[in-house]
C-alpha cells in the first residue's frame, strides 16, 4: 500500500515525487511515456519560452548556454534531477484506471500491474490529446498535430494552423529552413498583444514579421478550414471567400486538452474555465471533491511549468501530515 501514487512524470510529477521522498512517504510515479515526456515532444532544437527561474526546482540548478534553455538542455536537467535524487519513477507504463475501494484506499491499474494507494495525485499533461479541426481530410497522412522538425519540409508547401506560440514558432522555423510556409490564424490572435491571452509572444512574432516582410512566410487570416485534400487545402478567409492553396504538409497546432476520463470515473466534478473543462479542486490543497484525489499541472489553473513545480511543494506536505510522518519542530 503506497501512501501516494503520482500519475505523470512531467515537471509537476517530478516535483511531487521529490517532495514525497523528502517527507519519507512511500510513493510511486507512473509515467505513460518518458521522464518529462511533454518536453521530449517539443520541436528539436527549440528554445523554451520561459526563463530558467520558471523552470527550475531550485534556483541556479539549470545552467543554459544562453538566457533561455533549449529543449535538450531542459530535458537533460529534468532527467538528471530524477536520477541524482533516485526518484521512484516507472516509465513507459500507462495507467488505465483508478478505482476507489474505500476511504484512503485506491486501486490503480496500469498496462503492466496493479497497485494500491491511500492518495492519488494526477499530474498528467495534455500533449497526447491535441485538439482537431474535425474537417474532411484531416485524417490524411500529411496532417500532423505535433511539430517536431523542419528538414523534411524544405521546398515544400507547408501550412500551419493555429494562433499561439507553438503555431508561430512552427511557421517561423519552417520559413527559416526553406519551406514555403503559411500561417493560417485568426486576426485577433495575430493582433493580440496581451501575453496572458495566449497570443504569439513578441520574441516569436518579431522574427516572424521579418520573414513576412521578406516574403519568406505568408499569413492567412482565417475564417475556417473548409477541407484538406491530397495536394491542396481549402481555406475560408475572414471575409468569407474560399481560397485554394497548394499544399504538401499541414500542422494543426490549436492546443490540447487533458483527458479527464479517469477523474470523472472516480466521481470528480468538473467546471468550464478559460482553459476548457477542468476538475473542481480546493485552491489550498488541490484536493478534488473526491477525498484523497489531487490534481496538479495541466489539470489546474496553475498549468504552466513554474506553477506546476511550485504547487506540489505546498500540497505534498499537507498530504504527508495526514499520516503524521512530518514531525513538529
Amino acid at each position: 500500500m503506497f501512501d501516494l501514487i503520482i500519475i505523470g512524470a512531467g515537471p509537476a510529477g517530478i516535483s511531487a515525487a521529490y517532495e514525497a521522498k523528502k517527507l519519507n512517504l512511500n510513493y510511486l510515479v507512473i509515467e505513460k511515456g518518458l521522464i518529462a515526456d511533454t518536453i521530449y515532444h517539443y520541436p528539436i532544437g527549440l528554445t523554451v519560452f520561459s526563463t530558467t527561474n520558471e523552470l527550475e526546482f531550485y534556483e541556479g540548478e539549470l545552467k543554459p548556454a544562453r538566457e533561455k534553455p533549449t529543449r535538450e538542455e531542459l530535458l537533460s536537467y529534468y532527467v538528471r534531477f530524477c536520477l541524482e535524487n533516485d526518484l521512484n519513477i516507472q516509465t513507459e507504463e500507462e495507467v488505465l484506471n483508478v478505482e476507489k475501494l474505500a476511504e484512503n484506499n485506491f486501486k490503480v491499474t496500469s498496462d503492466k500491474s496493479e497497485y494500491e494507494a491511500k492518495n492519488v495525485l494526477f499530474a498528467i499533461g495534455a500533449m497526447q490529446y491535441p485538439r482537431h479541426l474535425n474537417v474532411k481530410g484531416e485524417d490524411l497522412p500529411k496532417v500532423h498535430h505535433r511539430f517536431l522538425e523542419t528538414y523534411p519540409w524544405v521546398k515544400k508547401n507547408a501550412l500551419v494552423v493555429g494562433g499561439g506560440n507553438s503555431a508561430g514558432e512552427a511557421a517561423l522555423f519552417l520559413a527559416q529552413e526553406g519551406a514555403n510556409a503559411t500561417l493560417a490564424t485568426f486576426r485577433k490572435d495575430w493582433e493580440e498583444t496581451d501575453p496572458k491571452q495566449g497570443c504569439i509572444k513578441h520574441w516569436v512574432k518579431e522574427p516572424l514579421e521579418e520573414q513576412l516582410e521578406k516574403n519568406c512566410v505568408g499569413v492567412f487570416f482565417l475564417g475556417r478550414v473548409v477541407e484538406i485534400k491530397e495536394n491542396e487545402v481549402l481555406l475560408e478567409s475572414e471575409n468569407g471567400t474560399v481560397e485554394n492553396l497548394p499544399n504538401d504538409v499541414i500542422f494543426v497546432l490549436i492546443g490540447a486538452d487533458a483527458d479527464l476520463t479517469m477523474l470523472k470515473n472516480l466521481g470528480v466534478e468538473t467546471k468550464n474555465s478559460k482553459y476548457g473543462e477542468v476538475p473542481i479542486y480546493d485552491e489550498e490543497t488541490f484536493e478534488t471533491n473526491v477525498s484523497s484525489v489531487y490534481v496538479v499541472g495541466h489539470f489546474t489553473e496553475a498549468r504552466h511549468i513554474g506553477g506546476a513545480i511550485e504547487v506540489p511543494k505546498k500540497i505534498v506536505p499537507k498530504i504527508a501530515a495526514k499520516f503524521e510522518k512530518v514531525k513538529s519542530p
